[in-house]
């Protein structure tokens, strides 16, 4: 279609076409604190209740005593901000998150991080593993 901008993941889409809207055009609708929607935000929670690195059963709230690295976290898979689609927005544990941090994807999965724990591209999440495909 000529003149039609599309997101790298817009083939990608498992139901609805993504929907990567501007901030600006978020106004108004009711958002979490990371600017992702609340319809986008169900979903994902639905989609992600185990890390989608490295597996693990995450938690919503870190309890009294309890570890922070299993405390769900929001994730933008490919380090975008601007992507705010379902194949873009995940779940991670915070010990995932806090490892990646800014690092491109295919290099995180070649750290020492990754390796100790046997995080790799074919034991990660289909979301990942698509974003793996899209990234190459």
């Amino acid at each position: 279609m000529a003149g039609r901008t599309l997101s790298p993941f817009s083939f990608l889409s498992l139901g609805p076409p993504p929907l990567i809207l501007p901030l600006a055009a978020q106004r108004g609708t009711n958002m979490n604190r990371w600017g992702i929607p609340a319809w986008l935000e169900d979903e994902v929670r639905k989609r992600d209740k185990d890390c989608v690195y490295c597996g693990i059963q995450m938690i919503e709230k870190l309890s009294p005593n309890g570890p922070r690295k299993a405390v769900a976290t929001w994730e933008h898979i490919v380090n975008d901000a601007s992507l705010i689609t379902r194949e873009n927005i995940a779940r991670c544990c915070a010990a995932c998150n806090s490892s990646k941090g800014t690092k491109k994807l295919a290099v995180w999965l070649e750290s020492s991080y990754c390796k100790r724990r046997g995080i790799n591209k074919d034991t990660v999440a289909e979301i990942v593993k698509v974003a793996l495909r899209v990234d190459a």
